[in-house]
């Protein structure tokens, strides 16, 4: 009921400012270039122009004279009409002018642009509140809060983006939305690979784990837990051969071995948590997972929006040290499960385990048992290999590791780039998404022969789980389109030019990682979305960040702020879909799950934005000594309040020590005390009472 009130406030907001913003805009349209004047040399003028204009920001024109028999010297003059402000224009190549417009005016204005011996074109543009930039992403992440719904707040955002770009004509917005904005995306090679590996991915994952190949790896390490100590150490160590899909890597676990776990004495809220946390943290930080062609993808075409190529793959790479916020969580649950300690509430949860638990042998048939138990009548048993999970990875990572190297060496050699032919240099100038399309096409193929001859699965099985798999993919797809499209409306408007021309010297850069954290912690716990919190913000920073410094480590930095924070919400939200997940394949309730969870990972993304973002990125100390920090104080809160099922903390001992001894030696001749109150006091002192 709030998020249809909103949206409708939002839309009487939108009328109103097509009524009242400028009163002239509905009875204006741009026309047409004005005919040269005639007696002039034959040429032609081509005016490439932004939509629109924002109120105080310079923006880019380009004009194009081609005309031969011009003089060289010549140059174009653009001015508004009834104005004696001119542009200040500078030549480029082949006759080609780039002038920065200056408006200070709102609504429709008349520039023209001429050129001596040739004539003059007249352009129309109008212009916007250079505030009313903002919009889109505010409302973008408002609805995200309100409505929990990423998919709608994107898209409401790209058309409020669209409703500004079309100078307030909610109808020409709709279709820009549509026409312009959505289809942008599939224009682009590099999106469009983008998307394609996605899919891949998604359906040799969905390959791999119908076929029994992922819970026959997950039969293998299972082997070695004896008791919930080791189940413990085992399911954080199962995740990482999980690596490349988050949600693929909690199925699989949660239903090749979650109900085994439970016979060991390890509670199920422990498990649901140690495998949600790995699994996602895992994922987000491989770049051969799921997530790294999504994250490439934001990247590269966040840095396009102010005219720079760059290598995603690369920055991909080198990010992974300043994702603090993740690595520290990875760092932390190795500490947690090798301690064997647990604090409130899992502590509760793990002694409820032990008293419940069966005293009997688990057989690792149970698992091929339990992985089969849906299967149907009418369809055999299969067996699980774990190869068939293996093989097929490492094809992926050798083929794609291969091409890489090759290709960003022949990019190196044709473009005579003054680099050395180092395995790094290659692999940051190769077209990352291109190679890994084609080590996950042979690996796809590997599948497809391989599995059939085994008789595990028919050739048709494997076509029809490679497209349930790439169905899978349609939310994140569709979440990356619209991002992309928002991305492209926002630039349109002008949104990060304001905004940096708003923070102007004020605000230094060394700053920006540390507010880049908070924006992805809030916005990835209110939507749920990992993913979606990075195609938001990603447009909106780093054209920001560049504007504010050339410095590479601090546009690293702030990329990593982004991709580590915004995973957060991936971890503690009720409404995300690995949250859902874990709690629907674990069976683990969903209140139990986000109280052991947000206990665990809220005092780590304090730790992290502290000691990380804001302390690191203002060059106090390296990047690694935040996990020393990290590590050392989350080791101590373990040690003193952590205690095994049926124990006692060293905290709890302490303090009670401490206020039942001192008291009671005080007092020790009261003829008050009691037999109970001696039990408590120490053995020398309960001898003299006796």
């Amino acid at each position: 009921m709030a998020s249809q009130l909103f949206i409708a406030i939002v839309c009487i907001i939108n009328l109103g400012i097509v009524c009242c913003i400028d009163s002239n805009a509905s009875n204006l349209a741009v026309t047409e270039f004005e005919p040269l004047d005639a007696g002039k040399v034959s040429c032609e003028i081509v005016i490439k122009k932004p939509k629109i204009l924002s109120k105080g920001i310079p923006t880019e024109i380009t004009v194009t004279v081609t005309e031969e028999d011009l003089d060289n010297d010549v140059i174009p003059v653009i001015r508004r009409q009834n104005s004696s402000v001119r542009m200040v224009v500078s030549p480029g190549y082949k006759r080609q002018f780039t002038a920065d417009i200056l408006s200070t005016k709102l609504g429709w204005g008349k520039y023209d642009v001429c050129v001596a011996s040739c004539g003059c074109k007249t352009f129309e543009i109008f212009t916007i509140p250079a505030p009313l930039t903002l919009l889109p992403p505010l409302l973008t992440v408002v609805l995200a809060i309100i409505t929990r719904q990423v998919l709608i707040s994107l898209t409401f955002g790209v058309y409020t983006a669209a409703f500004i770009a079309s100078a307030y004509n909610p109808l020409e917005a709709f279709f820009m939305t549509f026409n312009d904005y959505l289809i942008a995306p599939f224009l682009d090679p590099g999106k469009a690979s983008v998307l394609i590996f996605v899919s891949l991915m998604a359906g040799l994952v969905e390959i791999t784990e119908k076929c029994g190949g992922a819970a026959g790896l997950a039969n293998l390490i299972f082997k070695l837990a004896k008791t919930a100590h080791h189940a413990s150490i085992v399911t954080v160590f199962l995740q990482l051969m999980f690596f490349f899909d988050d949600f693929a890597g909690i199925m699989i676990s949660s239903k090749s071995i979650g109900p085994l776990v439970s016979q060991l004495g390890l509670s199920v809220q422990k498990f649901s948590f140690i495998v949600h946390i790995m699994a996602v943290a895992v994922a987000s930080i491989c770049p051969l997972s799921s997530w790294a062609g999504i994250q490439i993808g934001y990247i590269e075409s966040a840095f396009k929006l102010s005219d720079k190529d760059v290598s995603g793959f690369s920055y991909l790479m080198q990010t992974i040290p300043y994702r603090f916020f993740v690595m520290s969580a990875m760092l932390c649950i190795f500490i947690y499960v090798f301690l064997n300690r647990d604090i409130p509430p899992a502590i509760q949860f793990e002694e409820a385990a032990n008293k419940s638990r069966r005293q009997r042998t688990v057989s690792t048939a149970s698992i091929s048992e339990n992985y089969n138990m849906e299967t149907n009548d009418d369809e055999p048993i299969l067996p699980l290999r774990w190869y068939n999970a293996v093989l097929p990875l490492l094809i992926l990572i050798t083929i794609t590791v291969t091409r890489m190297y090759f290709d960003g060496k022949a990019v190196i050699v044709e473009k005579e780039l003054d680099i050395s032919l180092t395995f790094v240099n290659c692999v940051s100038n190769s077209n990352s998404i291109n190679d890994l399309n084609v080590g996950t096409a042979v690996s796809l193929l590997f599948v497809l022969i391989v599995i059939p001859l085994q008789k595990l699965i028919s050739v048709s099985k494997c076509l029809e789980h490679f497209v349930e798999g790439a169905k899978s993919s349609s939310e994140p797809v569709m979440i990356l389109i619209l991002a992309w499209a928002l991305g492209i409306a926002m630039s349109e408007i002008h949104t990060s030019d304001y905004i940096a021309l708003a923070l102007g010297d004020n605000m230094p850069a060394k700053y920006m990682p540390a507010i880049v954290c908070v924006i992805g912690y809030v916005m990835s716990y209110s939507s749920g979305s990992s993913l979606g919190t990075q195609g938001i913000v990603f447009p909106l920073v780093i054209p920001v960040i560049i504007n504010l410094t050339s410095d590479e480590t601090i546009y690293i930095r702030t990329i990593a702020a982004v991709l580590g924070s915004s995973v957060f919400g991936n971890l503690c939200s009720p409404i995300a879909d690995t949250t859902i997940g874990s709690v629907l394949f674990t069976g683990c309730p969903l209140i139990d799950h986000i109280k052991v969870a947000t206990t665990f990972a809220l005092p780590i993304a304090l730790l992290t934005l502290i000691f990380g973002d804001l302390l690191v990125g203002m060059d106090i100390y390296p990047f690694y000594v935040t996990y020393i920090i990290v590590a050392a104080v989350f080791t101590v809160v373990i040690m003193l309040l952590g205690r095994e099922p049926g124990k006692r903390s060293i905290f709890s001992r302490l303090m009670n020590s401490w206020n039942t001894g001192k008291p009671k030696i005080l007092s020790i001749n009261d003829d008050s005390i009691s037999s109970e109150t001696t039990l408590l006091l120490p053995k020398s002192l309960t001898k003299s009472v006796d």
